[in-house]
C-alpha cells in the first residue's frame, strides 16, 4: 500500500436481476392498466422499502415513494421506462429497470432484501450492455483506478437506505511510468461524455428509444463522475475546461437529463465560484450569492434560470439571511418573471411568517397538517396527565439525530404512560426535507412532531443557546425549562432523570 494514494468515494452497488426467476411469482392478482407497472411488497420488518424512480426525460415529481406496509402493491403510473432503485435499512440498495407492463416484486426480511423484475423488454440488459469503446474505458480506467474491497464499509443515506462504501486506490507507479495512459483515458472518457445516442435502427419502438435515451443519460453521467474524480484527485484543473466546454452544457437536451441538477451544480461551484469555500466559519461556508450574480457570464435562457433556483435552494442550506434570500427571490422574479416557482420557494421554505416570528420569543411551530402554532399553545392545550416534556431538537442533515431517533421511539412507548410527552421540532429550512426524513423514522402521523419556522431567527432558540444538534431539553407541566441540556435517548441517563422529577 506504500505506492497507493487511498481515496473514498461512495459506489452504488447494483445487483443484477435474477432471469430464472419465475415470472408467475411476480404476477399480482390485480389486473394492471396499459400505462402502469404493479410493485409487490412483502416486508416482515419494521424499516421502510424506499423506491426512487428515474426516467430519461427528467426526476419525476414523484420520484421517491416510501412504503411502511408488510403486504402492499402499488400501481405506478409511467410515462416512459424508468430506473427503479429499491432502498431499504437492512440490505444494500438494488436497481431493475422496468416499463409498462412490468411487474416488481420485493421482499424483505431482517437479513435480506429480493427483489425481482419481469423486464419485458430487456431494459436491464439493454442498458448494462457496453459498447467495444465503453469497454475499452473501464478496462483502462479500471487499471489506473482501482476498487480495493479491503476498505469497505456500510454508508447510511437520508436514513431511508445503506449503501456500501469502497476505498479507491490510485495505481501511481503506473502512471509515472506511462504517462500516456492518463491522456488516453481522459481522451475516452471525453468522447464518452459527447456520443450521442446510437439510433436504434429497424425498430419502431417508443419504449426502446426511450430505454436508449436512459442508457445514454447513464453512460454520459458516468463519464462525467469518472472526469470530475480525475481532475480533483491528480490535480489537472485543465480538465474543468474540458468538461464545461464539452456539449454537455450546450446540448438542447441537457436541460430534460435526469442529472441536470448534478452538473449544474457542478458548473456553478468549479467554474463559476473556482471551487472557493469559506472555512473560517463554524461550518463551511458558499457564496451563492455571488454565483447568482456571475451566472449571466457562462449561461443563459432555461439554463440560467434553472441554474439561479439551485444558487437560491443553496442560499437556504447555507443559512443566508432571509432578508438576503428575500433580495435574491425578488431579483429572481424581475430577472425570470416566473412567479410560480417564487410562490413554491416560499412555501417550501416557510419565507412568509417572518412577521409572526418577530412578534414573539416563543417557538413558531408548523405542525405535519400545516398549522401553526406556538410552543406555549402546545403546552397550555392538553387537559391530561402531561407532566413533563421532553423536547428534541433535530434535523434531516444531522446524522446523530438521526442515528438516536430508534431510541427515542422505545423512550417514548416507556414514558408516554407515565406523563412524558415527546415533541420533536426540526431544524430545517426545507420543509420537503422535513417531510421525507420524517418519513424515514414514523413522524409523519406523529401528533407531536414540528417544523421550527426559520430557527435562526427565534429568540428562544437564542436565549437557550442551541447552536449545535442533537438537542434535548425537559419543560415542566407549565412550560418551563427545568433541564437545557438533558441527556440523549441512548442509554439510561434519560430514564433516571426523568424517574426523577416524576418522582418514580
Amino acid at each position: 500500500m506504500n505506492n497507493k494514494s487511498l481515496l473514498f468515494l461512495f459506489l452504488i452497488l447494483i445487483v443484477a436481476c435474477n432471469t430464472e426467476a419465475e415470472n408467475t411469482l411476480l404476477e399480482p392478482s390485480a389486473e394492471k392498466q396499459p400505462n402502469e407497472a404493479v410493485v409487490i411488497i412483502n416486508n416482515s420488518t419494521d424499516s421502510p422499502i424506499s423506491i426512487e424512480l428515474l426516467d430519461s426525460i427528467a426526476h419525476r415529481p414523484d420520484n421517491w415513494i416510501v412504503n411502511y406496509n408488510s403486504v402492499d402493491t402499488i400501481a405506478l403510473k409511467l410515462n416512459h421506462p424508468a430506473r427503479a432503485t429499491v432502498h431499504s435499512l437492512v440490505d444494500y440498495r438494488q436497481t431493475r429497470f422496468i416499463s409498462r407492463g412490468d411487474t416488481l416484486r420485493i421482499d424483505l426480511d431482517s437479513t435480506k432484501m429480493n427483489v425481482r423484475s419481469t423486464d419485458r423488454l430487456d431494459a436491464q440488459k439493454i442498458v448494462e450492455e457496453r459498447s467495444k469503446i465503453l469497454s475499452e474505458t473501464d478496462s483502462l480506467f479500471n487499471l489506473l483506478i482501482a476498487v480495493d474491497s479491503s476498505l469497505a464499509f456500510k454508508g447510511v443515506d437520508y436514513g431511508l437506505s445503506v449503501s456500501k462504501v469502497y476505498g479507491l486506490s490510485i495505481n501511481k507507479p503506473l502512471l509515472e511510468s506511462n504517462p500516456e495512459l492518463y491522456d488516453k483515458l481522459v481522451e475516452k472518457l471525453i468522447y464518452q461524455l459527447e456520443a450521442t445516442p446510437t439510433p436504434l435502427l429497424e425498430i419502431n419502438s417508443p419504449e426502446l428509444e426511450a430505454i436508449q435515451g436512459l442508457k445514454y443519460e447513464i453512460d454520459r453521467r458516468e463519464a462525467y463522475l469518472r472526469l470530475s474524480f480525475l481532475a480533483s484527485q491528480f490535480d489537472k484543473p485543465e480538465i474543468y475546461g474540458q468538461i464545461f466546454n464539452s456539449n454537455l452544457y450546450q446540448t438542447d437536451i441537457f436541460v430534460k437529463s435526469p442529472f441536470v441538477r448534478g452538473y449544474l451544480s457542478y458548473l456553478i461551484m468549479n467554474l463559476v465560484l473556482n471551487g472557493e469555500e469559506d472555512r473560517s466559519r463554524n461550518k463551511s461556508y458558499i457564496n451563492y450569492k455571488e454565483a447568482y450574480d456571475k451566472l449571466p457570464n457562462y449561461l443563459e435562457g432555461d439554463l440560467l434560470a434553472y441554474a439561479r433556483k439551485i444558487c437560491l435552494e443553496q442560499m437556504v442550506s447555507f443559512e443566508e439571511s432571509n432578508i438576503n434570500i428575500r433580495k435574491y427571490l425578488s431579483k429572481f422574479l424581475s430577472d425570470h418573471q416566473d412567479s410560480a416557482f417564487v410562490a413554491s420557494f416560499e412555501e417550501r421554505y416557510l419565507l412568509a411568517y417572518d412577521a409572526e416570528i418577530n412578534s414573539t420569543a416563543d417557538l413558531m411551530l408548523m405542525s405535519n397538517a400545516g398549522s401553526m402554532l406556538t410552543l406555549s399553545d402546545l403546552v397550555k392545550a392538553p387537559l391530561d396527565s402531561t407532566q413533563l416534556y421532553y423536547v428534541d431538537f433535530w434535523a434531516s442533515w444531522c446524522a446523530p439525530c438521526r442515528q438516536a431517533m430508534p431510541f427515542s421511539e422505545e423512550k417514548r412507548t416507556l414514558f408516554e404512560d407515565k406523563g412524558v410527552k415527546f415533541i420533536y421540532l426540526s431544524m430545517d429550512r426545507d420543509k420537503q426535507k422535513w417531510e421525507t426524513a420524517s418519513l424515514s423514522h414514523h413522524l409523519e402521523t406523529y401528533e407531536h412532531s414540528y417544523l421550527l419556522i426559520n430557527p435562526e431567527a427565534q429568540q428562544f432558540i437564542k436565549d437557550l443557546k442551541i447552536d449545535f444538534i442533537p438537542r434535548y431539553i425537559i419543560l415542566n407541566s407549565e412550560g418551563k425549562v427545568i433541564e437545557d441540556n438533558a441527556p440523549g435517548p441512548e442509554g439510561e441517563g434519560l430514564d433516571e432523570v426523568l424517574l426523577e422529577y416524576l418522582g418514580s
